[in-house]
């Protein structure tokens, strides 16, 4: 009995053809040429291309192109103990301002003192900002412009600001406070141009909890003096900070003197302050050294492509 091609199933068919290919195939590869009397086809990495192969088929030479750790970054002792000095003295300049806050609202210190203070350390930072440059007169015509604006403004708005929030609890404020401070310490930039936060979110939250505190003081005058040294310490200060090199010499002397500031209030306060600073410029930094021998990025064929020209 003789059958023809349209009488077997076209099912039957299509497996048979599947097979023939896949046969095909699997004969050895010699770039196209003749193997066994079949012309065979090299494996490629293309998606273009239908070989009768699964989605996840691979050769042998599919992981010689495998990489590992291609850019490391090699990060010395002295560097990341750099790095985390950025981080104390940022931290300082928020308990400093605290400890002012304290001062005036136990009237420790006359406001009068606190305004002046912060004025010579705004002006003396100021100038070693501006030094040398060209158009430094024309700078600090548009700079005086804008402060006193900003003392007109913030001494005619102070009384209202002590009233801005009566109706709000001490413990609210202080809980607000915190939070709004702990916005500042997480999205501060910290001096690095490769971190990609906006200093708006730092900066706005600091003042916001300035605020708060600025409401909670005797007198109009004092709020003041507290709204003058927050500028002094969100705004301007760390803008200099960062850019002085010798950042751990300087976390020294902000370190003992917030400690010793810290003390006179409280001794608990201050032994817990030397444990989050000692935590922070010396074991993060060592940590971060010793866990980098064990990182391992692996680059190869399965990453996103990237166009080079």
């Amino acid at each position: 009995m003789s059958y023809s091609m349209n009488d077997i199933p076209l099912e039957s068919h299509l497996t048979q053809k599947r097979r023939m290919s896949h046969c095909e195939l699997e004969a050895p590869v010699m770039n196209g040429k003749k193997t066994n009397g079949v012309v065979t086809r090299r494996w490629r990495k293309n998606l273009y291309e239908t070989r009768g192969l699964p989605d996840n088929y691979t050769d042998s030479s599919f992981l010689e192109e495998l990489r590992k750790n291609i850019n490391p970054s090699n990060i010395t002792t002295i560097e990341a103990i750099s790095f985390a000095a950025s981080v104390s003295v940022q931290l300082n300049i928020v308990i400093l301002f605290v400890i002012v806050f304290v001062w005036l609202d136990n009237e420790w210190i006359a406001p009068n003192a606190i305004f002046v203070f912060s004025g010579i350390l705004t002006l003396a930072g100021y100038f070693l900002h501006t030094f040398k440059k060209s158009d430094m007169l024309e700078k600090m015509s548009k700079d005086l412009r804008t402060v006193l604006i900003f003392l007109a403004f913030g001494y005619i708005l102070s009384p209202i600001l002590k009233t801005l929030t009566a109706t709000v609890s001490t413990d609210t404020i202080y809980a607000m406070t915190i939070f709004m401070f702990l916005i500042h310490l997480i999205f501060s930039k910290y001096g690095s141009p490769q971190v990609s936060l906006s200093d708006s979110l730092s900066i706005t939250s600091s003042i916001f909890g300035s605020l708060m505190l600025a409401s909670r003081l005797v007198s109009p005058l004092h709020a003041f003096s507290l709204l003058t040294t927050a500028v002094l310490c969100f705004v301007l200060l760390p803008f200099v900070m960062f850019q002085i090199d010798g950042k751990v010499c300087i976390t020294i002397v902000l370190s003992a003197t917030t400690t010793y500031l810290l003390y006179v209030i409280s001794s608990t306060i201050s032994c817990v302050f030397i444990g989050v600073t000692i935590f922070l410029q010396l074991v993060c930094p060592l940590c971060y050294i010793r866990w980098q021998t064990y990182k391992e990025n692996i680059y190869g064929p399965w990453d996103e492509a990237v166009i080079t020209s």
